[in-house]
């Protein structure tokens, strides 16, 4: 029997021991970002687990709010298998969640520091997956601006995710694609 889920926009409130959110109960951090923390979380009522980035909304000046919407936006257009999906996001006074698909192997970056240089051929499945993630971007008009090991993400399967859409442009909407942003000398 299935139990159908609440939307996932309505207010947060704090659990004893962690916080709570709507369906959602926030877990371990799973790594911190330019705004602010990534949790693992287990939704209650379906049993998925999610990956929710909190943003605290006291550090982020108007402008910078106005381009995690943005990045927001974006994401609720995409559908494809080598991109993160998202599911959804909470909005209070003091915080911003923003609920995405839980890559359990984490970042190529972080698989790379623990297993060390990949074979030629894993190299080969995961520069094909990433491409079909941005050829389909690209398809939608959008740029992704900072592709970096941190922001490929894998599933259980080996299954490649783009994600951070944080600094990505969409060209239909006429905004300079040729600016320097993201990691320009990133090399890890």
């Amino acid at each position: 029997m299935t139990t159908p889920s609440r939307p996932a926009s309505m207010s947060a409130t704090k659990a004893s021991s962690s916080k709570s959110l709507n369906d959602y109960q926030l877990g371990d951090s799973l790594g911190k970002g330019a705004f602010g923390q990534v949790y693992r979380a287990l939704n209650w009522a379906t049993g998925e687990t999610v990956a929710v980035k909190e943003i605290q909304l006291s550090n982020i000046p108007k402008a910078e709010l106005g381009e995690i919407m943005s990045e927001i936006d974006l994401l609720k257009n995409l559908n494809h298998a080598n991109i993160v999906k998202y599911k959804g996001f909470v909005k209070t006074r003091e915080y911003l969640y923003i609920i995405l698909e839980f890559c359990e192997n984490g970042s190529l970056h972080n698989i790379s520091k623990r297993f060390g240089k990949f074979p030629e051929s894993l190299v080969a499945v995961y520069i094909s997956q990433v491409l079909e993630g941005l050829v389909y971007l690209h398809d939608q008009g959008v740029i992704h601006r900072d592709i970096k090991g941190a922001n490929i993400l894998t599933n259980k399967d080996g299954t490649v995710k783009l994600a951070d859409f944080g600094v990505a442009s969409n060209t239909t909407t006429g905004v300079r694609d040729d600016a320097v942003v993201g990691s320009p000398y990133w090399s890890e």
